[in-house]
């Protein structure tokens, strides 16, 4: 806080009175963030699967009903899933948004090791 001065005089503390209640009602009217913000970085990967496109989603809804996941307190990221058919696999393209820059190598690991990797382990035991 400041407090004027003999050499303020009254217009002075009037302009600068009315700058600050502009700028209040400026940061009022706009929506307040809450907490704390977080540097994140979008992921790209891919990965192919000996199953159709169908088979694949099946299981990706199945999975998706029993792992709900946060990225860290209270912060998701948003994950988009494209099944592209190619002959006799289906390619998985991944894109996740919203990944904080500490948790990418976890990130990376968590889709790999817990849905690759189990999801090729289900397709083998699957006639």
């Amino acid at each position: 806080m400041i407090l004027p001065t003999k050499a303020m005089t009254t217009q002075e503390l009037t302009g600068k009175r009315k700058l600050s209640e502009n700028t209040l009602q400026v940061q009022a009217s706009s929506p307040v963030a809450l907490g704390v913000r977080i540097p994140t970085v979008a992921l790209h990967m891919m990965e192919l699967f000996d199953t159709t496109v169908e088979q694949l989603y099946s299981i990706f809804t199945v999975k998706d009903k029993i792992h709900h996941k946060k990225t860290g307190a209270e912060h998701y990221a948003t994950v988009a899933l494209n099944f592209v058919p190619t002959l006799g696999q289906t390619e998985l393209q991944l894109d996740c948004k919203g990944v904080p820059v500490c948790k990418e190598e976890n990130m990376k690991f968590c889709w790999q090791k817990q849905h690759f990797e189990e999801i090729k382990g289900l397709l083998q035991l699957t006639p």
